[in-house]
């Protein structure tokens, strides 16, 4: 909530009115679209804030300027049109969120779309691997509704690095090695992108978390490309055309 000035003192007219600042957790309810997400089996998760069945537009409400559409993998799967009948409900939003379970196979192409989708239509990506986990982050924009969405999804991303340390042990070591090991391609994946004329290594992570894999992005047509955030027509052409070059011999 915003702080309320009080009233100066007469007695003392030289003296700023000082400022009240009230410590809420949050203003009001999380709001729940009652009619779609009924049901829904995250909502036995959200255990941390209070919430209420709510005729809204979105499928959760985390504060009055915060519209959140749910998406499973599998549903979207079956049917890839219905997420486009809903972007037109997080109008009248000026945080407008989409938070999609990952519960597929090789989700790369599905995620692809969906990036291109929230690009174009100024929407945030969040992507969860559990019904637990997407209750953690509706949670989390909720408590701190009065903070931008970067710093919640910052937040969270150190205390899961946080807690996967403190959970690690003897047993845990291959999959430490695994995660060094793909660290490791991905750091080299960045390093050849960024030989590429005009490609920082910001613009290298962007395309590899759009597309997933350096086949993917040699794959690509140019207007894929170029609606990679922060990438634009003038780099995703050199990516393009860096791609379709034959090798000197």
């Amino acid at each position: 909530m915003a702080s309320e000035p009080t009233t100066s003192n007469a007695a003392a007219p030289s003296q700023p009115a000082p400022t009240v600042t009230r410590s809420v957790p949050f203003s009001n309810s999380l709001k729940i679209n009652k009619a779609r997400q009924d049901g829904n089996p995250v909502i036995k998760y959200i255990r941390n804030v209070p919430y209420e069945y709510s005729e809204i537009k979105a499928d959760f409400e985390c504060g009055r300027g915060c519209g959140l559409l749910y998406l499973s993998l599998k549903w979207h799967k079956l049917h890839q049109n219905y997420i486009e009948t809903r972007f037109p409900d997080g109008s009248g939003y000026a945080i407008k969120i989409l938070l999609v379970l990952v519960n597929v196979e090789d989700p790369t192409a599905l995620l692809r779309d969906l990036n291109m989708f929230c690009y174009r239509g100024g929407w945030t990506l969040i992507l969860c691997y559990s019904v637990e986990e997407a209750a953690e982050y509706i949670e989390n924009l909720k408590i701190c509704e009065r903070k931008k969405p970067e710093e919640v999804l910052q937040g969270r991303e150190q205390w899961k690095q946080k807690q996967q340390q403190q959970n690690a042990g003897p047993s845990s070591r291959p999959q430490n090695l695994d995660r060094q090991k793909q660290k490791q391609a991905f750091e080299a994946a960045v390093k050849f992108l960024c030989s590429i004329r005009s490609v920082t290594q910001a613009d290298a992570k962007r395309l590899l978390g759009a597309f997933g894999t350096l086949k993917n992005i040699a794959q690509a047509n140019k207007d894929d490309l170029s609606v990679t955030p922060g990438l634009g027509p003038i780099k995703a052409q050199s990516v393009y055309t860096f791609f379709r070059t034959p090798m000197k011999t």
